[in-house]
C-alpha cells in the first residue's frame, strides 16, 4: 500500500511539473520533449498503480500499452538529452521512426492476446500468459523492455560525454552547465534497466523477490526519477543560452589538420593572436566569471571559429585553459600583494573570475601544482 502511494504521488507530480513547464510561456524543443517524457512516464506510473491493485480497472489492451511504455519513453528521454545538451532544433517528423519498437511490440502483444486462449494479461505489473501463447514468446516478451531502453540510455550517456568534452572549447567555466546531474541520472537508469531485467528473469523465479513487489519497487523508483528529472530540467532551462557545440564530434584531430582549410593564413593567425593578447592585457575580460568564447569573439570582432583557431594553434590549448591561466596569474599576483592581505583566498579567487571554491582550487592546483593556500605560504 505504501509503495502504491509513492507511485500515485509520482503520477500527480508528473502532471504538476508539466503544468509548471507549460507556464513558462514560450517553450523550447527540449522543454516540449521533457513534457512528453513526463506525460509518458506518468502514464506508465498510472498503469503500475492500477495493475498492482487486486482488481485492475484498465482493459487488457491498455494494460499492454502501459507495460510497453518504456520502449517509447526511453527514446523521448534520449532526444530530450540531445536537444537539452546541444540545443538541436530537429523536426518532429525526423523522429517518427523511433515509434516502431513500441508499435510493433503492441501489435504482437495484441495479436496473441486476441488469437490465443487466455491471451496475455497483466497482474502486479507482470505479464501472465494463456496456455496457447508460445513458450518462446513468453520468454522473449520482457527482453525488449530491457534492451531497447538500455540502448537509448547508452546513447544518451554518449551524448552527455560528448557535450562535456566540448565545454572547455567554448566556456571559461563549467559550473551550472556541465549537466553532471543528468549524466548521473542516465547512468543510474542504465543500471536500473539491467537490474530490472535480471530481477524479472531470475529474482522472481529463484524467490529473491515476490512478483507482487517487483513493479511496486520499480514504480516507486520511477516516481523519484519523475520528480528529480522534472525539477532539475525545469530549473536548468532558466540558465541556458545557446551553446555553440557540435553533437557527436570525431576524436580531436591535430590542430594544423583541423584548420588547414579555414581561410586564415599563419600570418593572419599571428596578428590575431597579438590582438587577443593586447585585449586580454588592456580590458581583462577573464575577470568576467561568465566569459564564453562567443562573448570574447564579439569583443574582438571575430567569429567563434576564428578565435578558437587562434587559441588552439598559438597556445596548443583550449579556451577554458587559456582564460583560466590568466585568472590563476591574477590570483598569484594578488596573493603576494600586501594590498590584498585583508582578503581571504576565496575572495581573491572570486575577484579574479572564478565562480566557485571547488573550481578555483581545482584549476589553481592543476596549473600551479599546489593549492592557493600552499602557494601563499611558499
Amino acid at each position: 500500500m505504501l509503495l502504491r502511494s509513492f507511485i500515485i504521488t509520482g503520477f500527480i507530480q508528473g502532471f504538476f511539473l508539466i503544468l509548471l513547464l507549460k507556464s513558462k510561456g514560450k517553450n523550447s524543443v527540449s522543454d516540449t520533449l521533457l513534457m512528453v517524457w513526463l506525460a509518458l512516464v506518468s502514464g506508465q506510473l498510472l498503469f503500475y498503480y492500477d495493475n498492482l491493485s487486486a482488481v485492475p480497472l484498465a482493459p487488457k489492451p491498455l494494460q499492454l500499452m502501459g507495460f510497453a511504455m518504456p520502449l517509447l519513453s526511453s527514446s523521448v528521454l534520449y532526444f530530450y538529452i540531445h536537444s537539452f545538451s546541444f540545443r538541436t532544433q530537429s523536426r518532429w517528423s525526423a523522429h517518427w521512426g523511433h515509434l516502431l519498437p513500441y508499435l510493433l511490440y503492441c501489435l504482437v502483444g495484441f495479436w496473441f492476446s486476441f488469437s490465443s486462449v487466455g491471451g496475455i494479461s497483466f497482474q502486479y505489473g507482470l505479464p501472465m500468459f494463456g496456455a496457447d501463447v508460445p513458450r518462446g514468446l513468453q520468454f522473449a516478451l520482457p527482453v525488449p523492455l530491457a534492451l531497447i531502453p538500455g540502448f537509448y540510455t547508452f546513447l544518451g550517456l554518449r551524448v552527455l560525454i560528448d557535450y562535456q568534452r566540448q565545454l572547455p572549447e567554448n566556456y571559461s567555466y563549467t559550473e551550472r552547465i556541465n549537466l553532471n546531474w543528468l549524466k548521473w541520472v542516465v547512468l543510474s537508469l542504465l543500471i536500473l534497466f539491467v537490474s530490472l531485467f535480471l530481477l524479472i528473469r531470475f529474482g522472481v523465479n529463484f524467490g529473491y523477490v515476490t512478483k507482487e513487489d517487483v513493479f511496486a519497487l520499480v514504480g516507486s523508483v520511477l516516481a523519484f526519477y519523475v520528480f528529480f528529472i522534472g525539477f532539475f530540467g525545469l530549473k536548468q532551462t532558466t540558465f541556458f543560452t545557446d551553446i555553440p557545440v557540435t553533437p557527436n564530434p570525431e576524436s580531436p584531430p591535430d590542430a594544423k589538420a583541423t584548420y588547414k582549410n579555414s581561410g586564415l593564413s599563419q600570418e593572419t593567425v599571428d596578428d590575431l593572436f597579438e590582438k587577443l593578447i593586447r585585449h586580454m592585457a588592456a580590458h581583462k575580460p577573464y575577470l568576467d566569471e561568465n566569459l564564453s568564447l562567443s562573448t570574447l569573439a564579439q569583443q574582438l570582432d571575430l567569429t567563434t571559429n576564428q578565435l578558437s583557431q587562434v587559441i588552439n594553434q598559438k597556445t596548443a590549448s583550449n579556451f577554458f585553459n587559456f582564460i583560466n591561466n590568466y585568472r590563476v596569474e591574477a590570483v598569484k599576483k594578488k596573493l603576494k600583494d600586501p594590498a590584498y592581505a585583508h582578503y581571504s583566498i576565496l575572495a581573491i579567487g572570486y575577484e579574479c573570475g572564478f565562480q566557485s571554491k571547488s573550481s578555483f582550487n581545482k584549476v589553481f592546483k592543476q596549473l600551479v601544482g599546489k593549492t592557493p593556500l600552499a602557494y601563499q605560504k611558499s
